[in-house]
């Protein structure tokens, strides 16, 4: 197996408060890597310190081989790393395909932003265009393509959102809560377009996800996080295993 994101004794603090204490652990190329713990657990500070949108003041986290620790966020899609968004962070006044389009910015001509806004001309992105209408219709989303994204049903909103960071062509694909707000059928559904995206898209996903049958059913690889601290890491048989895992978490979320 081959590391593609190794994280070494991150710790980020807050005011005095510290978020996460000393948290290692990697995750291979081609894994799914589900990360779990209770609300307050540190599972979105280490998300967004792993998209740069935290500082970290102590520890390192290099993605394939390379230090990314102190890299500004914009520069993070342009090594191939995407993420989601807890709660969807759509232009509801924009098209389905333009908020889509959105997530390719960082390789398309300056021009494209402000043709999307209507404030100028994009030179050429009939390519980008046919790639988004193609993820749309691979999500089950190609007859939305022209609508509105405002008012949509926010199990529809979650799939756009999805194929806005699918066409950024990542690599490395983070998932801050997919099934968030999903019916029980929406969720079970959602894993197995997961599956198939990593599949079809060669990607290594990082997952954190309150729905624990989900999250076992499709995840290689489990990190357990309470309050700040890495307290199981292992597979889903071994974290099911772990005593203090299945009390705290499982036996309550399962």
């Amino acid at each position: 197996m081959t590391t593609l994101l190794s994280v070494r004794d991150i710790e980020i603090d807050f005011g005095g408060i510290r978020a996460l204490q000393g948290v290692s652990f990697d995750v291979e190329v081609g894994e799914i890597c589900g990360l779990i713990g209770p609300n307050g657990a540190g599972k979105t500070s280490l998300f967004n310190a792993i998209s740069r949108v935290y500082p970290v003041d102590r520890g390192s986290i290099h993605f394939d081989g390379r230090d990314i620790t102190a890299l500004p966020a914009d520069r993070i899609i342009a090594l191939g790393i995407a993420r989601t968004l807890q709660n969807v962070g759509l232009f509801g006044t924009l098209s389905v395909k333009d908020n889509v389009l959105l997530g390719a910015h960082h390789r398309l001509q300056p021009g494209f932003l402000s043709a999307i806004f209507g404030t100028g001309h994009a030179g050429t992105a009939l390519d980008t265009e046919v790639e988004a209408s193609a993820l749309l219709a691979e999500l089950g989303l190609g007859d939305l393509s022209d609508q509105l994204a405002g008012g949509l049903p926010f199990g529809t909103l979650k799939r756009i959102e999805l194929a806005r960071a699918l066409i950024a062509r990542p690599r490395f694909l983070m998932l801050d809560e997919p099934a968030n707000g999903l019916s029980h059928g929406e969720v079970d559904e959602l894993a197995e377009v997961i599956l198939r995206i990593r599949k079809r898209y060669d990607l290594t996903v990082l997952l954190v996800e309150h729905h624990m049958r989900m999250l076992m059913r499709i995840s290689d690889h489990v990190v357990v996080l309470e309050n700040g601290v890495k307290i199981a890491d292992g597979t889903p048989k071994d974290v099911k295993a772990d005593a203090k895992v299945a009390a705290a978490y499982l036996g309550s979320a399962a």
